[in-house]
C-alpha cells in the first residue's frame, strides 16, 4: 500500500498534464483508506514535493490589487526567498489589511499588513 508521500509525489507528477485528474486519483485514494480527513495533509505533502522540484504556489493578500511592477517585485521576491524556478500566484483583496501585504507558500508565511502591526503595537501597549 502506498504512503501518503507516495501518493503526494504521484499526483505532483500529474498535476501539470491532467489536474483533474490528478485531484480525482488521490480523492480515491483517501477514500479507499477511509482517509478523508487526511486531504489538508496531502494537500501539503504535494504543495511541499512541487516546491523541492522548484515549483511553488503562493497565496498573497493586499490591501488593494497588486499589478504591474509591484506584482514582478513580489514574485521576484517570494522566488528569491523559496528558490523557486517556477510560481504561480494566487492573490487575494483585503481592505481590513489596511495596508501591507501577507505571503503564504508551502511551510513559510510572512504577514507584514498594518492590521498586524497595528494589533501588535496595541497588544505591546496595553501589556
Amino acid at each position: 500500500m502506498a504512503s501518503r508521500m507516495q501518493v503526494a509525489a504521484y499526483v505532483a507528477d500529474r498535476l501539470t498534464d491532467d489536474r483533474a485528474g490528478a485531484v480525482r486519483s488521490a480523492a480515491a485514494w483517501l477514500a479507499a483508506k477511509g482517509q478523508g480527513r487526511q486531504a489538508r495533509y496531502l494537500a501539503r505533502d504535494v504543495a511541499q514535493v512541487l516546491s523541492a522540484r522548484g515549483y511553488v504556489h503562493a497565496r498573497v493578500t493586499t490591501a488593494r490589487p497588486l499589478a504591474g511592477e509591484a506584482r514582478r517585485e513580489v514574485e521576484r521576491f517570494i522566488k528569491e526567498a523559496t528558490g523557486g524556478r517556477e510560481l504561480e500566484l494566487e492573490t487575494a483583496v483585503d481592505p481590513g489589511m489596511i495596508g501591507g501585504i501577507t505571503i503564504e507558500t508551502p511551510g513559510q508565511a510572512l504577514d507584514a499588513s498594518v492590521r498586524t502591526k497595528l494589533a501588535h503595537y496595541i497588544e505591546g501597549a496595553t501589556s
